[in-house]
């Protein structure tokens, strides 16, 4: 069994209203596949399918406030309310108390310790690299938890192989910036994602451009990033044994759903399950809370 969790920030459910939710105006023919021709919404609650399963999740936690990345990525990857426990909802980086629940609260760092094999796909520049021996790179939560486990950082040679992949997912910025790595398509990046997965019980990609797009409030750019994230989907899904293979789409709050704003918004996120065992994480899944415990249970219950 193995667990492929596909993080993007700034993704919630929106309204059935396509004046207001770029998800009913932009073609996302692989999300609309999954749910026989339908595009999920707020208004419609849980979504099931013979392909794919979503399930409503709240990113509220019980906390006043709109909900943010730091404390939203942390809850999702250790399992722990990480609002309530600090007080407050708090991003875009976490802070000190923050980092201390991720070092110790980690799913990486809890699957390593029960021998599960365990990757964090994103590829770094070297810029990053040279900031961290310097202590000056700035990480967001789901990279300090995927180090909290001893996850290692994927850089330009992992790139280049096919090992990793960049959130500017057809790495046309990286070669704008004079590196040597080959520009592909979504479709590919996906292929190349699915093949780390493959490798690994749990891999973890994190995706941030969803977020961007909901704070730039541009529609164009808004359905450049929407078209991507379907078609990194669509390659995933082509590439992944589902046999054996749950993949796992979520996100720490809402934010591109909703064009009326330049901000977050209180709306659910979607928990996107496909593949093998997600008849058994859907029932669990009510918020991020939720996430990893259940991710835990079933690599648990299928060896």
């Amino acid at each position: 069994m193995r667990v492929l969790l596909l993080f993007f920030d700034g993704w919630g459910l929106g309204a059935n209203d396509p004046a207001t939710n770029p998800f009913l105006m932009v073609p996302m023919p692989t999300l609309r596949e999954l749910f026989d021709g339908k595009m999920p919404t707020n208004d419609n609650g849980s979504f099931n399918s013979a392909r794919a399963t979503l399930v409503p999740t709240d990113a509220t936690l019980g906390v006043p406030g709109l909900p943010q990345s730091a404390t939203g990525q942390t809850t999702i990857f250790t399992g722990v309310n990480a609002p309530r426990a600090i007080g407050e909802h708090l991003g875009p980086y976490p802070n000190v108390a923050l980092r201390e629940i991720l070092a110790s609260k980690s799913i990486f760092q809890r699957l390593a310790a029960a021998h599960h094999s365990t990757a964090f796909a994103n590829a770094y520049p070297p810029i990053f690299f040279e900031r961290l021996a310097r202590n000056k790179a700035r990480r967001s939560a789901t990279a300090y938890a995927a180090n909290a486990g001893g996850a290692r950082y994927r850089d330009i040679d992992d790139l280049r192989a096919g090992r990793a992949v960049s959130v500017f997912v057809t790495n046309k910025l990286w070669r704008e910036h004079g590196a040597d790595v080959p520009e592909i398509s979504a479709r590919q990046a996906g292929h190349n994602l699915a093949r780390v997965a493959n490798e690994h019980a749990f891999t973890v990609f994190e995706y941030f451009l969803t977020d961007s797009a909901g704070h730039k409030g541009r529609p164009d750019y808004t359905a450049f990033v929407l078209k991507e994230v379907d078609e990194l989907l669509r390659g995933v899904l082509e590439e992944i044994n589902l046999d054996d293979s749950l993949v796992i789409a979520t996100s720490d709050h809402g934010n591109i759903e909703e064009m009326r704003a330049k901000g977050h918004t209180l709306n659910p996120v979607p928990t996107l399950l496909v593949g093998a065992g997600r008849d058994k994480i859907a029932p669990r899944v009510q918020s991020l809370a939720d996430i990893a415990p259940a991710i835990e249970d079933v690599l648990t219950e299928s060896r």
